[in-house]
């Protein structure tokens, strides 16, 4: 293991699995063989397929042996040899609880400790369950709850304190006999056993843990491990390197460079020491806009002294000022079709508006313009959810 972390980073506004396809090309290209004992850490699913057709986008579709991509979240017990950790990390974890099963035997407690109906329970059986993926992902240990509210504070605290002691030994009892784990808790487990089995008998082969902030405690300790190994490197999605240590320093939780600047600080790094992934693609004064957008609201009096920004930095953003919902959906429907006149031209819709999302995808429907939808459809949306809710 390294004393000095590998850290690279990839600048807000680059095509970030573009930009890391093409340095890990440049770094282990040479060598077909070489590029395919690389193992490349990536935050979901979804952004190993996104490597994989940048990899066929850059290489032309031409055949190429891939890199394996592993998503941090979706570790296999099978990938991590506890013989090669010298013994410490038991790997014959339990299976993890499906969801649905989860919420029923959640319900079940509920409705035996709690004079409720079956409906009410099931909705704080989901409750129950978000809270426990939220505490297992922070590590925090169900016997907190005891320390919640103070004997002090008024009486409806110490009812809801009492109904969370479902959490406690109840659901304890019901996982074991289940012989399963929470999924959170399965999750940060076997990513803490890759972690120590890989900082007991670090990997030959190059390591690189791309596109995450370490925001789960887990990742970020699996993280700093692959920044230290012998061919490991952590490359972090949209650093911002220009902006001023005084508005650094600023920066809480609800910023969203704040989980960059945790990691960092965790990993022992400066932020200006971190180089570039790649070459720069031009786009530093859309950056400098950016940065200075989100600047912390106790520095923003630096504004006044502010130097103009570059002209293209307003390249290609548009405002528009809608009347309501269905002519926003409009609009966006009309940019996204005039999008196919352009040969070879893409489009995508950014926005945590599911109602907007689907009114924009009905009404490219009257062209016969059919999109994918990655959040996909509810049930209750589908032919044989809208049955069954008649």
């Amino acid at each position: 293991m390294r004393d000095r972390p590998t850290v690279y980073n990839i600048p807000a506004g680059a095509a970030f699995v573009d930009a890391l396809a093409r340095g890990l090309l440049a770094r282990y290209g040479d060598d077909p063989l070489r590029l395919s004992r690389v193992t490349v850490l990536l935050p979901t699913r979804r952004a190993a397929r996104a490597l994989s057709e940048a990899f066929l986008r850059i290489g032309d579709g031409r055949p190429m042996l891939l890199p394996a991509m592993q998503p941090v979240g979706d570790v296999e017990d099978d990938l991590i040899d506890a013989g090669d950790a010298g013994g410490e990390t038991d790997l014959t974890l339990p299976p993890a609880i499906g969801g649905l099963r989860r919420q029923l035997l959640l319900t079940e407690l509920i409705r035996q400790l709690r004079d409720v109906d079956a409906a009410q329970a099931a909705l704080l059986a989901a409750e129950l369950a978000r809270l426990l993926d939220q505490m297992q992902t922070q590590a925090l240990p169900l016997e907190a709850l005891a320390d919640l509210a103070p004997a002090e504070f008024a009486a409806h605290w110490q009812i809801t304190l009492d109904f969370l002691q479902v959490l406690a030994d109840p659901w304890r009892g019901l996982l074991a006999a289940e012989g399963c784990l929470d999924p959170a808790e399965r999750r940060d487990w076997a990513i803490r056993a890759r972690a120590a089995a890989w900082r007991a008998a670090p990997p030959a082969d190059p390591v690189i843990a791309a596109g995450s902030t370490g925001s789960i405690p887990a990742t970020a300790e699996l993280i700093g491990v692959v920044a230290r190994l012998p061919a490991g490197a952590v490359v972090l999605p949209g650093l911002d390197a220009g902006l001023d240590e005084e508005a650094w320093r600023q920066l809480d939780a609800g910023h969203p460079q704040f989980g960059l600047k945790e990691l960092l600080a965790g990993l022992g790094v400066d932020r200006r020491d971190v180089p570039a992934w790649a070459d720069d693609d031009g786009h530093a004064g859309r950056r400098r806009l950016l940065s200075e957008a989100t600047r912390p609201a106790e520095t923003t009096e630096r504004w006044r002294d502010l130097s103009p920004l570059p002209a293209d930095a307003l390249d290609g953003v548009h405002r528009v000022d809608c009347a309501d919902s269905q002519a926003e959906a409009g609009v966006i429907a009309l940019a996204m079709r005039r999008v196919l006149e352009t040969p070879a031209a893409t489009a995508a819709l950014v926005t945590q508006d599911r109602d907007l999302a689907r009114r924009v995808a009905a009404e490219l429907r009257r062209w016969d313009v059919a999109v994918d939808d990655s959040a996909g459809q509810p049930l209750k949306a589908a032919p044989a959810g809208t049955l069954l809710r008649l």
